[in-house]
């Protein structure tokens, strides 16, 4: 079972020339997004064929794209669309919908809101929901394949959790955010290379990669993977739009 993960997007709310805002595409029996920020879009050239998304949580980085993404479906004569969330993510998709009323009615939409350990069944994979820390309902996502082994795990916006580093216990892949290099103090809701590297002490994880830039990481890329691979001994890299990894079959 080969499972192909493309980062579209591995950056953040401020504009870099080099890196668009959240999103990763995982070519399972089907395609599903995870997270779809400014940016995201344009870059899937199929979208027609999206059938899921994931998002781990609303801000805007994460999901600004999203009705974009509809309106881009419906005229392409793709008209369902599976939509996985925390809690509040009907309340607000209803709420963009109110803002572009001519889209009501256009689309077969189904919205589900998911909480810690719940798991959605896509073909012959499945998708596990882990709790996350970020300031407001946050999710991360694990993919198990058909044998039950998680084989991803993405983080989305978060501080350590264990949720997560239990989640990517054994699995081929782990997409972490690690927004800031450690020279930048009091960091909350997300996560920082020694922060990330204490949390997957004792942990096996085939590689990790890091996600979720801001642009104060420039210039420090080296050195984050350096301390996340003394932490752990695995294989660590920064991040890059468009990069696509491919699992093969365990």
């Amino acid at each position: 079972m080969t499972i192909e993960i493309t980062l579209i997007g591995t950056g953040v709310a401020m504009p870099q020339p080099h890196r668009v805002q959240s999103g990763i595409l995982v070519n399972l029996d089907s395609p599903v997004l995870f997270d779809c920020g400014s940016g995201v879009l344009p870059r899937l050239l199929n979208c027609a064929s999206i059938g899921h998304v994931f998002l781990t949580h609303l801000h805007l980085d994460h999901v600004a794209d999203v009705m974009s993404l509809i309106k881009a479906k419906w005229l392409c004569g793709s008209h369902d669309l599976r939509i996985y969330g925390p809690s509040g993510t009907r309340e607000w998709l209803s709420r963009v919908f109110d803002a572009y009323p001519y889209m009501l009615g256009r689309m077969d939409i189904e919205v589900s809101e998911m909480a810690d350990q719940d798991r959605v069944s896509i073909g012959r994979y499945e998708i596990i929901c882990a709790k996350t820390a970020h300031g407001m309902p946050s999710l991360g996502y694990g993919i198990a394949d058909e044998a039950g082994r998680v084989r991803v795990v993405y983080s989305g916006d978060t501080e350590p959790v264990k949720s997560i580093a239990a989640l990517g216990s054994g699995a081929d892949l782990l997409i972490h955010e690690c927004s800031f290099p450690d020279s930048v103090p009091d960091v909350t809701n997300h996560t920082t290379p020694r922060m990330l590297g204490a949390m997957m002490v004792g942990i096996a994880v085939g590689r990790i990669i890091l996600t979720h830039l801001y642009p104060h990481t420039i210039g420090f890329e080296d050195e984050m993977v350096a301390t996340v691979h003394e932490y752990c001994g695995c294989d660590v890299t920064i991040g890059e739009d468009m990069e696509t990894v491919v699992l093969d079959s365990a």
